[in-house]
């Protein structure tokens, strides 16, 4: 079970982010071992993010997952991440930033894994 924390500057609606989010799941399902039906994500839009000393027009996503993956499934994850950015939220590459972020420790269940 990954979870997904996806910052931009940019204002969406419900419905811009659940898409958003359907999107993102499609992109998880190129990582194996890690549930797709069971992912978090969180979107938070209209962010202040800055880069240079003033508010970019940019994306940030950090995906948070326990056990290594392949450097293939990372860089397809992240291509695919590209590509969805691109579509849904009109953001070209040098604007969309994504860390990978593996865990030797992680609770669920009840209990540390």
């Amino acid at each position: 079970m990954p979870f997904l924390h996806f910052s931009t500057t940019k204002i969406m609606s419900r419905q811009k982010k659940t898409a958003l989010s359907k999107g993102i799941i499609e992109c998880v399902k190129l990582l194996p071992g890690k549930p797709a039906e069971r992912a978090m994500i969180r979107i938070d839009d209209n962010c202040d993010i800055f880069r240079g000393g003033e508010i970019a027009e940019c994306a940030f996503m950090e995906t948070i997952y326990q056990k290594p993956l392949s450097e293939e499934a990372c860089r397809a994850y992240i291509e695919a991440l590209y590509d969805l950015m691109k579509k849904e939220l009109e953001l070209d590459v040098p604007q969309c930033y994504f860390a990978m972020v593996d865990l030797d420790t992680w609770g669920s269940r009840g209990t540390l894994h």
